[in-house]
C-alpha cells in the first residue's frame, strides 16, 4: 500500500538546465527539460525516502510574494 502526498517543487532555469528543488528535504536534481527535471527529482526523492529511518518531516512550505523597489538600471535591463 502506498500513500501519496503532494510535494512542493521549485523549478528554475540555469543555462541549458532546469533545476528542481524540494525545500523540505533539501533534495534537488536537474534535467534538460522541465519534464526531465521533474522525473529526476521524483526519483531522487524516492531514493532519499528509502534511506530515511524517521518519518518524513512534512511541514507546510509557504510561498508568498512581496513588493520591493529595484534600482532603475536593473528595471530598464530586465523588465
Amino acid at each position: 500500500m502506498t500513500n501519496e502526498v503532494e510535494v512542493t517543487i521549485f523549478i528554475w532555469r540555469e543555462g541549458k538546465w532546469y533545476v528542481a528543488y524540494e525545500p523540505t528535504s533539501g533534495v534537488s536534481s536537474q534535467g534538460r527539460t522541465v519534464d526531465e527535471a521533474l522525473e529526476n527529482i521524483r526519483e531522487a526523492l524516492e531514493l532519499y525516502l528509502e534511506e530515511k529511518q524517521d518519518v518524513y518531516p512534512l511541514e507546510r512550505v509557504m510561498i508568498t510574494k512581496i513588493k520591493m523597489k529595484f534600482p532603475q538600471k536593473i528595471m530598464n535591463k530586465n523588465f
